[in-house]
């Protein structure tokens, strides 16, 4: 019996390091791809359109949300983030395992969606954050990407998003970057033996 294809969404607070988990999954997994999300934020240095995101107008973003385009969508720091169906959907042709990286509130949707459909795939919700608020704090100050009140917004962000822990599958406690990328790697071949 073969079990269903994975979609695992790597959730958490800023800074936690699910990008690079991210990153990392898939350069040691090619069995996974990457659904890219898209956002009305601007590329960082070295982001890439149509790799690292799909980055997109205001006025295209909010097009595409009233033709019902998106799976999920937030506005997040005054910058909308989404997962398009066309997204999930060509990935799915391909006949492999999938990971995004979502916000929390973008995770609590695609569960409720998830549940409430049938779907070829099933859902992992791994939820990644620092053990304390002071060392996301820690890390992003030396993202260098925020200016202060950007991080102090994110760090009570960080704060609610917390608070919704007992709703993921899994919690990765994060604490340097080879122990979180052991931890996911179990995660992981769990999920593939799981019937």
């Amino acid at each position: 019996m073969k079990s269903k294809d994975l979609l695992f969404a790597l959730t958490g607070t800023s800074g936690s390091g699910k990008t690079t988990l991210c990153i990392r999954l898939l350069k040691n997994f090619p069995s996974i791809a990457r659904v890219i999300t898209t956002t009305t934020r601007p590329p960082r240095h070295g982001e890439i359109n149509g790799v690292d995101y799909y980055f997109s107008t205001q006025e295209d973003f909010s097009k595409s949300i009233e033709k019902n385009a998106y799976l999920e969508y937030s506005k997040v720091y005054n910058h909308y983030y989404g997962v398009s169906k066309k997204s999930i959907e060509q990935s799915n042709s391909v006949g492999k395992d999938l990971v995004l990286c979502v916000d929390v509130h973008g995770a609590q949707t695609l569960k409720q969606h998830f549940n409430a459909t049938q779907s070829a795939r099933r859902l992992i919700c791994i939820f990644v954050s620092p053990s304390s608020l002071t060392e996301l704090e820690n890390r992003l100050i030396s993202r260098g990407t925020d200016d202060v009140w950007t991080i102090q917004k994110r760090l009570q962000t960080a704060e609610k998003e917390l608070a919704t822990l007992p709703q993921f599958d899994y919690y990765l406690r994060s604490q340097d970057k080879e122990s979180d990328w052991q931890a996911l790697q179990h995660i992981y071949f769990a999920e593939k033996m799981r019937i």
